[in-house]
């Protein structure tokens, strides 16, 4: 008898299979197959039992806090856009108006350029920040100076780290820098 292509396709994934039941029922460490007869009378297949079922979670002011603290920096994040959004609809309308003069339009492509570049560096401490280990973090940036609001109580330590963080980032000074840690 002859197997064409289907057929050794249709094997070899039946053993892939059989392979994948053998080493989950291997890691799983239970040493009883899933199937058969169980030596607990008042186990039965396809009934439901909670696992671990020891933990109970309470909601605790600590987490509520962590809750909160989250919302205000997704809403600080959410007001930043929207403030972004707003100017740059004015800037799209200078651009639009025909009437506007050169300068104007000059004017108003350097503004919108001048906050793309503040957007990257923004994501970038942001994006730094969390890579240092601190969970949220929101950066303000203008040409002039920079505010960083991150959550913790900040040590001395700390406040280096994201200063470093910021100066790499935006060229500015040490002096050009608010450091904000939330309690």
């Amino acid at each position: 008898m002859k197997f064409g292509r289907k057929q050794l396709v249709l094997a070899s994934l039946v053993l892939a299979l059989g392979a994948a039941v053998y080493l989950n029922w291997q890691f799983a460490g239970t040493n009883k197959l899933p199937v058969g007869e169980s030596e607990d009378a008042s186990s039965q297949l396809g009934a439901a039992q909670l696992v671990n079922n020891a933990y109970v979670e309470t909601v605790s002011d600590d987490l509520q806090a962590k809750a909160n603290t989250t919302d205000m920096f997704a809403e600080a994040r959410l007001s930043r856009q929207n403030s972004r959004d707003e100017a740059l609809e004015l800037l799209d309308g200078v651009l639009a108006d025909v009437e506007a003069d050169s300068d104007a339009k000059k004017a108003a492509v350097e503004e919108a350029s001048a906050m793309a570049q503040n957007i990257l560096k923004e994501t970038n401490v942001e994006n730094l920040l969390k890579a240092k280990g601190y969970a949220e973090s929101v950066a303000y940036i203008t040409a002039e100076e920079c505010s960083v609001v991150v959550a913790g109580d900040l040590q001395d330590s700390d406040m280096l780290i994201v200063q470093e963080i910021v100066i790499e980032q935006t060229g500015l000074t040490a002096d050009r820098i608010k450091i904000i840690g939330t309690k």
